[in-house]
């Protein structure tokens, strides 16, 4: 007695076996963030104005209890030369210019509760444990640095970038709000 296994389209048709004798399967695979953004949490934060040296250009503290923001990727730009830290907030309140971060999922309608400053210097005088830092080299020159999820903030953690040359800066966040297990 042989076992006839159908592809399951309900059309009849046997699934393919390769000449491995295993099942031919095809699938699609996508990345937290791309999942993240078809349900709506997904955050594009962006901040650009001119520094003017040793100024907080961002400030990012996630705010929901339950969810971990993860950010996969930092751009930076600038019209020159200049040094952009990137640490974890461990003392002072931010303040300044409130961000609104942009859901790439237009139509969700789903907001996700922190703290976002940007647009102009932050204000509070944070400090913290410094995670990296990156040099601009210059005029218009983009630094991507991809962190694939790695930098993660749970309930009230926070970061903050600064840059230490009076430049122009643009700065783009990208990051998506998961589930905490």
């Amino acid at each position: 007695m042989s076992i006839l296994i159908q592809d399951g389209t309900g059309t009849g048709i046997l699934a393919k076996v390769t000449e491995d004798n295993r099942l031919r399967t095809e699938s699609i695979s996508e990345g937290p963030l791309e999942a993240a953004s078809q349900i709506g949490n997904a955050a594009y934060f962006y901040s650009s104005y001119a520094a003017t040296g040793g100024d907080e250009v961002i400030s990012i503290k996630n705010g929901e209890a339950e969810k971990g923001l993860h950010i996969t990727r930092i751009l930076i730009t600038a019209t020159g030369e200049a040094l952009f830290t990137v640490f974890e907030t461990t003392s002072g309140t931010a303040g300044g210019t409130t961000l609104t971060y942009q859901n790439p999922n237009f139509d969700s309608g789903i907001r996700n509760n922190g703290t976002f400053f940007g647009n102009a210097a932050v204000t509070g005088s944070l400090t913290g444990n410094i995670l990296f830092t990156v040099g601009v080299s210059g005029a218009s020159v983009q630094t991507d640095i991809f962190l694939e999820g790695s930098l993660h903030l749970s309930n009230d953690d926070e970061i903050a970038i600064t840059c230490d040359g009076s430049v122009t800066i643009y700065v783009t966040v990208i990051a998506f709000w998961h589930m905490e297990r």
